[in-house]
C-alpha cells in the first residue's frame, strides 16, 4: 500500500516540476519590446519629449491601381505641426508628402473619408520588401524601416478595395 502511495506522491512532484519549467526556461513575452502589428512605428522628440509619431506604417500593394501608405501620424504637442514623409527604395525617393496634424490629434493615412492619402505613384518593390521611411517635424527627423504588402491579407484587401471611391489621387 505504501509503494503506491509513494510512487502517485513522485508522480505529482514530478508533473509539477515539469509543467512550471517552461514558464521558468521561457522569458515572457511581455518583457520583450515587439511591435504588435504589421506596420512600423517612429517617434519624434525635441528636448527629450515626444512631440509627434508615425504609428503601424506599411505601404499596400493592391492588385489594380497605385500603392497606398497606412498608417497613422499623432500630433503630441499644443500646437498644429506639419510631419514630412519620404518613403525611399535603394537611395531613391519613391513618394513625399505633407502631414498637417492638429494639436494634440491624429490623423489617419490611407484610403477613403476618413484617411488623409499620401499619393504614390507605381513602385518597383516588391511585396515582402522593405522600403525606407524618412520622418520629419520642427527641424527633427528620424527613419524607419517601411514594409511593403499585397492584399493577400483580407483586411488590407478590404481597406484597399472597399474604400476605393472615396480615394483621391
Amino acid at each position: 500500500m505504501r509503494r503506491p502511495r509513494l510512487a502517485l506522491a513522485a508522480a505529482a512532484v514530478g508533473l509539477a516540476l515539469s509543467a512550471s519549467g517552461c514558464a521558468y526556461l521561457n522569458p515572457v513575452q511581455t518583457h520583450e519590446f515587439y511591435q504588435a502589428a504589421d506596420g512600423t512605428n517612429a517617434n519624434l522628440e525635441e528636448s527629450g519629449r515626444l512631440m509627434a509619431g508615425v504609428r503601424n506604417a506599411i505601404v499596400v500593394l493592391p492588385e489594380e491601381g497605385d500603392p497606398v501608405l497606412f498608417g497613422a501620424v499623432a500630433n503630441y504637442t499644443t500646437e498644429e505641426m506639419t510631419v514630412e514623409l519620404e518613403g525611399t527604395s535603394e537611395g531613391t525617393v519613391v513618394f513625399s508628402g505633407r502631414v498637417s496634424v492638429p494639436a494634440g490629434a491624429t490623423v489617419n493615412l490611407g484610403v477613403g473619408e476618413n484617411a488623409q492619402q499620401v499619393p504614390i505613384g507605381q513602385i518597383d518593390v516588391p511585396a515582402g520588401a522593405n522600403m525606407a521611411l524618412t520622418v520629419t517635424a520642427n527641424g527633427q527627423s528620424t527613419e524607419i524601416t517601411l514594409p511593403v504588402t499585397d492584399t493577400s491579407l483580407e483586411y488590407y484587401r478590404d481597406a484597399v478595395e472597399g474604400a476605393g471611391e472615396g480615394a483621391t489621387s
